[in-house]
């Protein structure tokens, strides 16, 4: 027995029909509430935080970035060409015997010419040079002061594979730019999507309790209720699965921002109320590009190896100087320092030399021939992207236009169904009609907003996208 005093009808404990698909409907409500919270338990984060994120987090803006550094450590190394090497070296060496140098033989003569000097007074004519265990220790300094030019084509070159490795970490991050806008602006399709199908959801259960009263009250048949159940069944499922959507888009989500936890984005879809103009971006393509920035940089760099290659031709100056650090073992014909110039110069190698400024000039006039190559693909992508931009944007403007329509559908429907003059097949046909029209215009902003960032990368201005968030932008909800 339930307590009147709390406001609960009694009756044996009993509940009509009525009230307990409400109560059932009611319970319903909340457990699917409760199932979209897991999906959204993560950080709140808007697109500019999600950009840091990754910027600082992902692996392969982390990897490109090390490849500048590395880049930058080796363009510091050739500046050392320009000083001389100094270097220590230190030998502790045995030999299988000493180094005599024996002139007793002449001693011999000596005496013998003088016969009256007696042997004990002349003293060995023996010299030991080299013992037979001794130490060296030297400090030698070597310093190039003409190469032909090698050493300053070294340094071009390692300058210009700093700008290489910048520009391919600027392809990462746009091209990373991109999927983030993909799998972020996803995560809030996924929920817009989600949020329509419960509404569908709530909208057939009520249509389902009313078509129940109403065949209750004799005015409809069962075969009417039969269709609301079909559709609400179908709702139901549409729901679950749009959870499930949701889920798998923030985990990807997750994935790209190498974070563990979900997170759940807050910036909303969006259009533009004004473009720019297609020749604009085209402009912006030529000028600003990594890809043409790279391709640059590897022309440069195969011009500074044909210059080095060129140079093997002349000969190398250095200057040079050695000091004995260690004199005690030093013999009579080693000297204690010295000083000097010397020359090197490859009279013949085969082919070698020729054969390497061929390979660097090829290489040079295959980078200009990719230059150009490039410049002209980019052209035909900016192109593609912007249509692409621009057929989303007037698909949305089209849909616009339609969900007022399939509202006043609903409405009709809904009236005539209680007044007995439409079917309840009727009201679930609007009621669908009107959430994939909603979908389609939230697809439609999906797609503006993807291919916005991919006109953007293939502009070289995928970094830009943020902006684009704080100007005159439209933002679309379900």
């Amino acid at each position: 027995m339930i307590d009147r005093k709390q406001g609960h009808p009694s009756g044996g404990g009993i509940l009509t029909a009525r009230k307990a698909i409400l109560v059932f409907m009611v319970m319903g409500f909340l457990l699917l509430d409760q199932l979209c919270i897991p999906a959204f338990s993560g950080e709140a984060v808007t697109f500019t935080r999600a950009l840091e994120i990754m910027i600082s987090r992902n692996e392969a803006v982390l990897s490109a970035a090390s490849e500048v550094e590395q880049k930058e450590y080796e363009a510091k190394a050739t500046r050392g060409l320009n000083f001389p090497e100094v270097t220590l070296r230190g030998q502790f060496v045995r030999i299988n015997e000493s180094i005599d140098l024996d002139l007793n033989p002449v001693r011999d003569v000596i005496l013998a010419l003088h016969p009256a000097v007696p042997p004990a007074a002349v003293p060995a004519f023996q010299e030991t040079v080299q013992e037979e265990t001794f130490f060296k220790s030297q400090l030698n300094v070597t310093w190039p002061v003409y190469t032909g030019g090698r050493i300053s084509a070294a340094q071009k070159a390692a300058d210009a594979g700093i700008r290489e490795s910048a520009a391919k970490l600027d392809l990462t991050k746009d091209s990373l730019i991109s999927e983030l806008v993909k799998y972020y602006y996803a995560v809030r399709l996924a929920d817009q999507v989600c949020r329509i199908r419960k509404e569908v959801l709530d909208a057939l259960d009520r249509h389902v309790f009313q078509a129940r009263r109403l065949q209750e009250e004799g005015f409809i048949a069962s075969t009417e209720v039969l269709h609301a159940r079909v559709a609400q069944s179908q709702a139901e499922r549409e729901v679950k699965a749009s959870l499930r959507d949701l889920d798998l888009t923030k985990i990807a989500l997750a994935g790209i921002l190498a974070v563990e936890n979900p997170v759940s984005p807050v910036s909303p879809l969006f259009l533009l109320q004004s473009v720019e103009q297609e020749a604009s971006f085209i402009r912006q393509a030529r000028s600003h590009h990594p890809a043409i920035d790279r391709i640059a940089a590897v022309r440069d760099r195969a011009g500074e190896n044909l210059k080095a290659a060129k140079s093997e031709r002349y000969p190398t100056v250095y200057l040079f100087g050695t000091r004995e650090l260690y004199e005690k073992d030093l013999t009579v014909l080693d000297p204690a320092w010295s000083i000097g110039a010397g020359v090197n110069f490859t009279l013949f190698d085969g082919g070698a030399r020729t054969n390497k400024v061929a390979a660097a000039r090829s290489k040079e006039n295959q980078a200009a021939l990719m230059e150009r190559k490039i410049a002209r693909d980019l052209e035909t992508l900016v192109s593609s992207r912007y249509q692409e931009m621009m057929n989303a944007s007037e698909q949305y403007d089209s849909l616009q236009s339609s969900v007022a329509l399939a509202k006043e559908n609903i409405r009709a429907r809904s009236r005539s169904f209680e007044e007995g003059l439409a079917t309840s097949l009727d009201v679930v046909d609007a009621q669908l009609s009107l959430s994939e029209i909603r979908v389609e215009r939230l697809l439609a902003a999906y797609h503006f907003d993807v291919a916005l960032a991919r006109l953007l990368e293939a502009c070289g201005r995928g970094t830009e996208f943020p902006q684009y968030l704080a100007g005159n932008m439209m933002e679309v909800e379900h």
